[in-house]
């Protein structure tokens, strides 16, 4: 008879990750994914696994970086039913700090959720695809390997491998954009707040990005599939209005140093906010 107990669909609190370093590389043809993490975490007591969450993950190597540099290898047991992934380590990680590597494979998955296809049809009568994310409420382990509960929060550097000519866009405003490979860049993203991982967001493909407009210090801007570019004024001018409307209600400034309102062509929610 399976365990009742809530405890076992909650993740120990051995370990407390701080920053996530994850980098990404959509296929859109392919729909899939390749990616690595780079997780900071606090090792709260000497554990000899590390628990956290994953689902339809393929997980490929995985090691954790000691404090004092040294390396301990991690042998990967995925629970499907409990969407977990076990490191069981090569020795004892002491308390303290440690970083914890992974790379892994997913495919964008065509359910609208976690890092998922949207597609539309473009002006030239292809089918054209967008790779975006749904992650709340528990479908970011979907789109890499973390701990997938709202009070583990932390910080999040993400890098894209893209296309050239497609549009990115994460949570932090673009940093650089630089030549990683034939025909494809690598754009970096400023790190974000502290904050759970289901707020985290990423979206790769063929969209028109308006010019910013300037609201009060944060950059307000909309990205729509080429084409509808002239619905945008409308969505600047509700935004505009909102975020002013919301800045003074809570009497506390927009955190963020930008705003994205991004058209989805297929989402199965009303909106999904993703500071």
């Amino acid at each position: 008879m399976p365990d009742p107990s809530p405890d076992r669909h909650r993740l120990p609190r051995t370990v407390v990750p701080s920053r996530y370093e994850l980098a990404l590389a959509p296929d859109l043809d392919a729909a899939t994914f390749g990616g690595t993490v780079a997780v900071s975490i606090d090792v709260t007591e000497p554990v000899d696994e590390v628990v956290l969450n994953a689902l339809e993950l393929d997980l490929d190597e995985a090691w954790l970086i000691l404090a004092d540099g040294n390396r301990l290898g991690a042998a990967v047991t995925l629970d499907p039913e409990l969407e977990r992934a076990t490191f069981a380590l090569s020795g004892t990680a002491p308390a303290g700090p440690a970083t914890l590597h992974v790379r892994f494979r997913g495919v964008l998955n065509d359910k609208l959720n976690g890092f998922y296809r949207s597609t539309f049809t473009a002006a030239d009568g292809d089918e054209a695809v967008i790779a975006t994310t749904q992650m709340e409420a528990t479908f970011a382990r979907k789109a890499f390997p973390c701990w997938d509960e709202p009070d583990f929060k932390a910080t999040f550097a993400v890098t894209l491998d893209v296309p050239e000519a497609a549009t990115a866009l994460s949570n932090g405003a673009e940093l650089e954009r630089v030549p990683s490979d034939v025909g494809r860049v690598r754009v970096r993203f400023a790190e974000t707040m502290p904050m759970s991982t289901y707020l985290v967001a990423f979206v790769v493909g063929p969209l028109e990005l308006t010019e910013a407009v300037d609201v009060d210090g944060v950059a307000l801007r909309v990205a729509c599939p080429p084409g509808k570019a002239h619905l945008a004024p409308f969505a600047l001018e509700v935004g505009t209005a909102c975020l002013r409307y919301f800045t003074d209600y809570y009497g506390i400034p927009y955190p963020g140093g930008k705003l994205d309102l991004v058209a989805i062509p297929d989402f199965a929610f009303g909106a999904m906010e993703n500071l």
